[in-house]
């Protein structure tokens, strides 16, 4: 559980510290934004599953990268949201 919430303060911290830079809104705070902290947990979550069955080798680390990556760009593309609050 330490190294998911690592992975996704790791992941988050680093968009908010690029959007603060670029004096922009950071992302993660606009209501709109698409999948942004989803993929970044379920990221670290399976390096972390994969590293501790002592399977973490390149390859498992490309390949968990590129599943990330293509989840992020799928969201951008397709617009898809995690859940909001309710109010």
């Amino acid at each position: 559980m330490p190294a998911v919430l690592l992975g996704v303060t790791t992941a988050v911290g680093g968009g908010v510290l690029r959007d603060v830079l670029a004096r922009e809104v950071p992302i993660v705070f606009t209501a709109d934004s698409a999948l942004y902290a989803t993929p970044a947990a379920v990221g670290a979550a399976a390096t972390a599953l994969a590293w501790s069955h002592d399977k973490l080798g390149p390859a498992t680390v490309a390949a968990i990268a590129l599943c990330v990556f293509a989840v992020r760009v799928l969201a951008l593309h397709y617009g898809w949201r995690a859940p909001g609050a309710r109010t």
